[in-house]
């Protein structure tokens, strides 16, 4: 799957997809509502405040809405410091995001009588029931033979007043193998049932790996005790950024993007991947073979400036549903254009629509995240560097909103939050990190954003993380 023919009938299709609907998107210079900062100081644990950094660099969040109490909110982000005093910071909104607490979710690290030096990739979802479940992966200690690494989930069932012990799903350590990029969601209409779902690659030390398998398990007391994990898909190849979704007719779905490999280089060889979907009529007991929702060319982003790497990948794939349909998102940056694309299935993802041009900039955009409004509205939400100066020594980024009420044909654009400048986030693996998503979910009057940005709009430290009630 690497630079042959076939990349090349996919550059020559996009191409002609692009021309044919880059007018579906209505540009609007307006700017919504400005977000508010709902990262900062947290009350830690005695063992963890002794070498706690002051300055807070929050990033990848994840929020969520309880089904039929949207007063009821919860987003988690991580608060990538190192070493590691914080973990996962979880906060609480119990007006629709007028206000916020926050605090560290508790017993994970090692600081707070947990396992893990480092906690990551936080996701959050809300049972009918109010359960709040956070699901997390823990790093422990490498030690003689490897570094072991665990897939976790906190649960509340006070609206976060207070948290149980986490539960580990999986535990596996690197090498030989190493669970990856885990999801959970509560089912909206079972009280006390949630699935998870995350990957295990095959480690050879010194290797970056590139073969995983994707794993599931479920609850159905709620969080207590979970199923034996199960593999559930596996393409002897690697599939990543599993994100689940239930239809109105009970169809649980498993989205991902998949290649035979998903580098993290800068300017990769033209490299065709898929989104795919497997299917569960019966709670994820069984699934079904793959589905093809569209196929596109993998990208990487890179500062415009310098050419250095970014770190937001053509991996970073989103998906959404509403009633029996879903829809699903990415982006690609090519040399003369930057596009970010839409695909909608009318049939709980058994067949896919062509995909829908929603932006076509010059400049890169990344980093898309879709959700579904109370009435049918399709939000996605985006960074783009439209606005950066070529020569500046700030790299100005902006978050943007792009709705659409006729679902996906035609989408309406906003500029949600920023510019702030991207150089000034925290440098991790592959450049300055925002995360490798960032949080999203349909209210009945819109939506729910949870995003970070750095310097000069956050004020906490390098980075804060923001919330912004979009109205549909």
């Amino acid at each position: 799957m690497r630079s042959d023919a076939r990349g090349g009938a996919v550059l020559a299709g996009l191409a002609a997809l692009l021309v044919a609907g880059c007018e579906s998107a209505k540009h609007d210079e307006s700017n919504l509502p400005p977000p508010s900062i709902i990262s900062g100081s947290v009350q830690l644990a005695s063992g963890c405040a002794q070498q706690a950094q002051p300055a807070r660099r929050p990033a990848e969040p994840s929020v969520a809405a309880e089904p039929g109490n949207p007063r009821q909110l919860v987003a988690g982000w991580l608060e990538n410091q190192s070493p590691d005093r914080v973990g996962i910071t979880v906060a609480l909104s119990h007006d629709g995001g007028a206000s916020w607490s926050r605090s560290p979710l508790p017993g994970l690290l090692t600081c707070d009588g947990g396992r893990y030096i480092h906690a990551s990739d936080p996701w959050v979802s809300i049972g009918g029931d109010g359960i709040i479940y956070v699901a997390a992966l823990g790093t422990q200690a490498p030690t003689s033979t490897g570094t072991p690494h665990d897939i976790v989930v906190t649960v509340s069932r006070d609206h976060g007043i207070s948290w149980e012990t986490p539960v580990v799903l999986e535990s596996a350590t690197a090498p030989p193998a190493q669970p990856d990029k885990e999801a959970i969601l509560a089912d909206p209409r079972r009280p006390g049932t949630a699935y998870a779902v995350w990957v295990t690659y095959q480690v050879t030390a010194g290797v970056e790996p590139s073969v995983d398998r994707v794993m599931f398990a479920r609850t159905k007391d709620g969080g207590h005790t979970w199923s034996t994990p199960s593999p559930i898909y596996s393409g002897n190849d690697e599939a990543q950024e599993n994100q689940l979704l239930m239809t109105a007719g009970g169809v649980l779905v498993d989205v991902f993007v998949e290649g035979s490999s998903l580098p993290g280089t800068p300017h990769p060889p033209p490299l065709p991947v898929k989104i795919r979907v497997i299917r569960s009529t019966d709670q994820g007991q069984t699934w079904s073979a793959p589905i093809d929702a569209t196929q596109f060319t993998y990208t990487n982003a890179v500062d415009p400036g310098t050419g250095s790497q970014l770190r937001f990948f053509g991996q970073d794939i989103t998906a959404a549903s509403v009633g029996n349909a879903l829809y699903v998102a990415w982006f690609e940056d090519h040399t003369e254009f930057s596009s970010i694309l839409v695909a909608r299935s009318e049939d709980a993802g058994l067949h896919w629509r062509a995909p829908q041009v929603v932006v076509r900039e010059k400049a890169e955009a990344f980093l898309p995240t879709l959700a579904v409004a109370g009435d049918g509205t399709v939000g996605l939400l985006w960074y783009d560097f439209r606005h950066f100066t070529p020569k500046s020594s700030t790299l100005t980024t902006d978050v943007w909103f792009s709705s659409s009420r006729d679902r996906g044909l035609h989408w309406t654009e906003k500029h949600a939050a920023g510019p702030f400048d991207l150089r000034s986030a925290p440098a991790v693996r592959f450049g300055p990190f925002l995360g490798d998503y960032m949080g999203l979910c349909g209210l009945p009057d819109g939506f729910g954003a949870v995003f970070i940005q750095a310097k000069p709009q956050s004020r906490n430290g390098p980075t804060d993380a923001f919330f912004s009630h979009i109205h549909s």
